[in-house]
């Protein structure tokens, strides 16, 4: 009689449908992909009063032509703009042409940029058209939509970042935990879609970007996990909740890529008509952070050099008392100053709850909008 050997559970996670294709292979995957999107964007940002711009549809490719549909929404009403980005003669050019008789073009010096100057210069005025954001997006991973639920993001889980190799088993028990609906951001270099030449795009010649390292010691990784390429956690949100959102992240690095990705996740917030409650968790266990964080804006968010060679994971770095303050503070501050700055016609308030150790606060801005937003920072 023959005796069935017993895998080792880790043998089976590896061989289980549950995984199938390695992570690797999904990482290599994703990146190749995402070389290839590409589409046009356009929003509201510094606007004083309450303005939606929602896409409709996708962007639609011609032979020497993008262009992509949207709705500018004010006081119930609502009209069409058409965003193209043209090929004439070797020039790249873009138009705006906004309730069929309004018209904004130019050369297309840059990929990102707000619209030129329309004719009708009270029209421009009571629709602020030249607060109108549009972006020739490249190598950029699509919008991820967000619904009412409980998220957990993990955040480009690099050996780069974890150079200790402290975070693998806390981030996969994240991941294979149901009690979340988990996605995972990949790093790669910032503005990396500058790299596409557009005539060859137009020329129909698939873009050739140099590759990304595949740099993880993830292994145990759900197939139905998304897996978004997001530079610096630069990648864009559909905000779909009506109720309230969790997010808990893990990963790194908090100062930079974690704050860029919650960032992203409020603007997605403000420039919709949601009025659920955001709330963002820290699992400072689970967490790293670099030396130098983001920059300017007055914020304090680096740490000191000999400290981060120590242990760069979150809350060792947060240990210290005379630190706790000075980081959390600045932390807060960009949500409550730079931020609320950029979207004050799209809320009436705007509620920030702060919990962290050494430093709790409660602050209320008030805004040109409707809307009474709240969002929390928890730390544990």
């Amino acid at each position: 009689m023959k005796t069935l050997s017993i895998l080792p559970l880790f043998t089976l996670l590896l061989v289980s449908p549950l995984y199938g294709q390695s992570f690797a292979e999904r990482v290599t995957k994703a990146y190749l992909d995402t070389d290839q999107n590409f589409d046009l964007d356009c929003y509201y940002d510094y606007n004083k009063a309450p303005k939606l711009m929602t896409p409709k549809g996708e962007t639609q490719r011609g032979a020497n032509h993008i262009s992509r549909e949207f709705m500018i929404e004010k006081d119930n009403q609502i009209l069409p703009m058409t965003f193209t980005v043209e090929r004439k003669n070797r020039t790249i050019t873009y138009s705006a042409l906004i309730d069929n008789k309004h018209l904004a073009t130019g050369n297309l010096k840059q990929r990102s940029f707000f619209l030129g100057p329309i004719k009708d210069q009270a029209f421009s005025a009571e629709y602020e058209t030249t607060k109108i954001l549009c972006e020739v997006n490249f190598a950029y991973a699509y919008p991820h939509e967000l619904k009412d639920g409980n998220y957990h993001i993990n955040v480009h889980p690099h050996k780069t970042y974890d150079w200790q190799n402290r975070l693998t088993a806390v981030m996969e028990n994240y991941l294979n935990d149901k009690k979340f609906e988990s996605i995972i951001l990949l790093e790669t270099g910032n503005n990396r879609g500058n790299l596409v030449n557009i005539n060859h795009f137009f020329d129909g010649i698939p873009a050739k970007l140099p590759a990304n390292k595949v740099d993880s010691d993830l292994v145990n990784v759900p197939l139905e996990i998304p897996i978004i390429v997001s530079p610096a956690g630069n990648n864009r949100f559909v905000f779909q909740a009506k109720n309230e959102l969790n997010v808990t992240f893990t990963g790194g690095n908090h100062n930079y890529c974690i704050w860029n990705a919650a960032r992203h996740i409020i603007e997605g917030m403000m420039t919709s008509k949601s009025e659920a409650k955001v709330n963002f968790y820290y699992d400072t266990k689970a967490i790293v952070a670099q030396q130098r964080g983001i920059e300017g804006e007055g914020l304090q968010i680096n740490f000191n050099r000999r400290d981060v060679n120590r242990s760069n994971l979150l809350s060792d770095l947060l240990s210290n008392k005379n630190t706790q303050k000075v980081y959390h503070s600045s932390y807060l501050d960009y949500f409550r100053h730079f931020l609320a700055r950029q979207f004050s016609g799209m809320y009436k308030t705007y509620k920030l709850n702060y919990k962290a150790e050494g430093y709790e606060t409660t602050v209320i801005l008030e805004g040109h909008g409707t809307r009474d937003l709240e969002v929390s920072f928890i730390y544990f």
